[in-house]
């Protein structure tokens, strides 16, 4: 590639932007008790004076670097920073439904952590376990299916009841005590709509998986389960 090219690629990069809604932006920031001065003067952090924040703040849009670096600053997921769950709300045609999501938008339910495990996935966490202790996958591949299953449930349970230890709720505020009882329960458990059984080939396929979640009532502890795994949240 010339240089000239490359000079176009990056200059393409650099301009490439995301939606920002102004207001919604700052009523995030009034609910963190912060403002965008103190945003610039938090430059060894999100690396953009308060001039350039303001800027792209009256023309709507930022890179998505520096929404990043403020979302993190501030502890939000970008999304929700920007503005962009709140579009998704208005776009509900239920009226009942739309104010009901509303009510419950509020910073803390959307901390950055979850943009970051949004990055790394079960499948990728569940795969580093097993090499940072020198189990292959194609060791695990050697299982029974039903085992394999239960390896991964009695994974979470293992893992769950060390940060109950230390830990009484997670980042989201849920009550890690009950989410504990409710994984110990299900571990054997060899039910077709599980997420397991589905990722291990003796499970409904994902369409049907996500149907079936939709539609049985499920407790706050199992949803909180599923929500923790990907399994019901599809973006």
């Amino acid at each position: 590639m010339s240089a000239s090219m490359k000079g176009v690629e990056m200059a393409n990069k650099t301009t490439q932007k995301v939606p920002v809604n102004k207001d919604h932006f700052i009523e995030v920031l009034k609910l963190k008790n912060t403002s965008i001065r103190k945003l610039g003067e938090a430059y060894d952090r999100i690396e953009r004076t308060e001039k350039t924040i303001r800027r792209c703040l009256d023309n709507g849009e930022m890179p998505p670097d520096l929404l990043d670096r403020i979302a993190k600053h501030l502890d939000v997921h970008p999304d929700y920073l920007s503005g962009a769950y709140n579009e998704k709300a208005d776009e509900m045609e239920d009226a009942y439904l739309r104010v009901l999501f509303h009510s419950f938008m509020k910073p803390e339910r959307y901390p950055y952590l979850l943009k970051a495990k949004s990055e790394i996935g079960y499948t990728t966490y569940f795969e580093n376990i097993l090499t940072m202790n020198d189990i292959s996958m194609e060791m695990f591949q050697t299982l029974p299916p039903t085992k394999r299953v239960k390896f991964r449930q009695d994974l979470i349970v293992a893992i769950l009841r060390v940060i109950t230890e230390y830990f009484t709720h997670d980042a989201l505020g849920n009550d890690l005590s009950e989410t504990l009882l409710y994984c110990e329960s299900m571990v054997g458990d060899s039910d077709p709509f599980s997420y397991f059984a589905n990722l291990e080939g003796i499970g409904l396929s994902e369409d049907e998986l996500y149907s079936s979640t939709q539609d049985r009532n499920m407790t706050d502890s199992e949803r909180n389960l599923h929500q923790k795994y990907n399994i019901i949240e599809k973006e």
